[in-house]
């Protein structure tokens, strides 16, 4: 007579499929946050890239409207430059930037006066601004406030869509009153300037728009590209701000950034999941076999056979648990789970510590006796992963992993604080993004460098003026300024062109840098063949000192000029030294600089002149 069934049989069978079940929803979780990281890792990727070209875009336009703001002040101050001279400064700057359609005065009363290239404007020479054209009132704008403006997209004269960039001029009559005498207008041609700023943008990659008010106005487009994905930066074009950059990511994008780890993570742990129920209902069945055995010998030996078949379970699953985590070492980044109290290591691929230097051995020892040596900062970072994780906040971190042999390595880190049966666990995956970090450095270096020269550029002037001035004013100390021009450089180009003029110029470059003497000089491109020389913490002494240095040099170089009386060629210097703090603005600085450069200028030349206050 078979002995009676146990009557635990169906509740046990529910336990079981209660547990596959919370199994296989953990399993999903994990699949489910791993795909978040990478999707922000591609949405990172996408918006870095739209703020760099909005920023290029910017960063191109605002070099222009420095440059048309120096001839138009160049224009108010001397009343109205020659034409070749205006030709040769306009010339130069569309040389410089791809972007224009055209550069054109505007005389006073509105009408086209120079236009330059002529070539391909031809539509533009008779023109005439009247109330009915939809940028009057915007010019009438830059007219009484006597600023620059930038206006919306419009039909150009000579076909297509562009923006102009109006700056108004002013001279002085014989009376000495400040008269208005028309517009020095940029016009950009919208596909020209959006080609220019897209031709180093991977067209494998995205597709990008230009929005006006919500609108495209210029596409460069994909057919296969990720609407979910896409970006939209906003362009703060000098006074207009109706302008956006869209950037929309293909599929491609997502191909190259995705990984097979989440499949394969979420593979493993079904797989597990499934040997482990299976493994379970095995003992189920053997206690309900040992259950019908009435003697005890045999219930004894029932159950030792019992736990034998689940031992072999047990190594065939760890066996397969073990194929699975040695697959990941096939992946360049790191994936690791750790105890994130104890730091005890329960699972890394190879990729986490072979980067490094280490051996496993010596990863996990280092970790677990001390984890600031490895990831300095770790107890803040664990806290900062925590406080993320509870705001619903981006729980990847850029940090700096040091190897063995003491230097630093940067990576960027995505951990997730796991809850598993009561206990807390640390989900990480790190990259070493030490490239991308390169390419943005480069990036910054480059937008705050001049092209020709290798000097700084005028917006970093302006800035690096201010930042010294506001460390100088606090500790006391004088800050000295020269600025530096070079005689009849017009001349010179006109004489021996511009290929010549260039490499002039790359030599006085260099001779500026040569006599930077102390840290925190800098030597920049003012503007054309214009140079400016910051010395903080420097008294007249010292900056007469740099400014012999300079002519020094500079006619040791022995350049031939042959538009020049000295046959060579030569700077003017202007030399200020200001005490921040003294009621002084920097501008004010510029100013003084500039007015000793003029009386350099006028009393012949190839010398060095001081500012100096002259009593009212």
């Amino acid at each position: 007579m078979p002995p009676p069934r146990p009557q635990y049989s169906w509740p046990a069978r529910l336990a079981l499929a209660a547990l596959l079940l919370a199994l296989c929803l953990a399993s999903l979780l994990i699949w489910r946050q791993m795909l978040i990281a990478q999707q922000e890792r591609i949405a990172e990727r996408v918006g870095y890239q739209a703020r760099s070209l909005a920023r290029q875009l910017e960063t191109s336009l605002n070099d222009q409207v420095e440059d048309l703001h120096r001839m138009g002040l160049l224009w108010n101050h001397r009343g109205r430059i020659p034409r070749d001279e205006w030709t040769i400064d306009s010339q130069s700057s569309l040389n410089h930037f791809k972007g224009y359609q055209s550069i054109q005065w505007l005389g006073a009363d509105l009408r086209m006066r120079w236009v330059l290239p002529l070539e391909g404007n031809e539509a533009a020479q008779h023109f005439r601004l009247t109330p009915a054209h939809p940028n009057f009132d915007l010019a009438m704008q830059a007219k009484g406030a006597g600023e620059p403006r930038f206006s919306n997209s419009f039909g150009l004269v000579q076909g297509g869509r562009g923006f102009i960039l109006y700056t108004p001029l002013y001279i002085r009559n014989e009376q000495g009153e400040r008269v208005f005498d028309g517009f020095l207008q940029g016009v950009f041609r919208v596909g020209k300037l959006m080609d220019e700023l897209l031709a180093n943008l991977d067209s494998e990659q995205f597709s990008a728009d230009l929005l006006e008010a919500g609108h495209p106005i210029y596409s460069h487009p994909r057919t296969d590209t990720l609407v979910a994905l896409q970006q939209e930066v906003p362009l703060r074009l000098l006074n207009n701000q109706s302008f956006a950059l869209r950037l929309t990511p293909s599929e491609r994008l997502l191909e190259q950034l995705s990984t097979p780890l989440p499949q394969v993570v979420l593979g493993a742990s079904l797989t597990i999941s499934l040997l482990l129920v299976a493994a379970m209902a095995l003992a189920l069945e053997n206690a309900r076999r040992a259950g019908a055995l009435q003697a005890s010998n045999q219930n004894l030996n029932l159950q030792i056979n019992q736990r034998q078949q689940i031992e072999q379970v047990l190594r065939e699953s760890r066996e397969r648990l073990q194929l699975v985590l040695d697959l990941t070492d096939s992946s360049r980044d790191g994936l690791f789970v750790i105890d994130p109290y104890s730091r005890e290591v329960l699972h890394m691929n190879q990729a986490t510590y072979s980067s490094l230097g280490y051996s496993a051995e010596a990863f996990s020892e280092l970790l677990k006796e001390d984890p600031e040596q490895l990831l300095p900062g770790y107890h803040q970072w664990l806290e900062e992963v925590r406080q993320a994780q509870q705001a619903r906040l981006s729980t990847i971190f850029q940090r700096q992993m040091r190897r063995r042999d003491g230097s630093y390595q940067p990576a960027e880190i995505s951990a997730q604080l796991v809850q598993q049966h009561g206990h807390e666990y640390l989900i990480g995956v790190s990259r070493d993004n030490n490239e991308r970090l390169r390419l943005e450095a480069q990036l910054q270096r480059l937008s705050q460098q001049d092209g020709l020269t290798g000097l700084f550029n005028r917006r970093y002037f302006d800035n690096q003026l201010s930042s010294e001035w506001r460390r100088l004013r606090r500790q006391g100390a004088p800050l000295a300024l020269l600025m530096l021009d070079i005689d009849y450089f017009k001349a010179y180009n006109d004489k021996l062109g511009h290929l010549a003029g260039d490499d002039a110029l790359r030599q006085v470059g260099d001779v500026l840098k040569s006599c930077q003497q102390r840290e925190g000089d800098t030597a920049c491109r003012y503007g054309g063949e214009e140079f400016a020389i910051i010395l903080p913490d420097t008294d007249l002494e010292g900056a007469m000192h740099v400014a012999d240095e300079v002519q020094r040099q500079i006619d040791e170089l022995n350049i031939e000029h042959p538009a020049s009386p000295l046959g060579r060629l030569s700077l003017s210097i202007g030399v200020a030294v200001a005490q921040p703090g003294s009621g002084e603005q920097p501008e004010s600085l510029v100013a003084h600089s500039d007015q000793a450069l003029y009386r350099a200028k006028h009393a012949g030349r190839n010398r060095t002149c001081v500012w100096q206050h002259e009593p009212s």
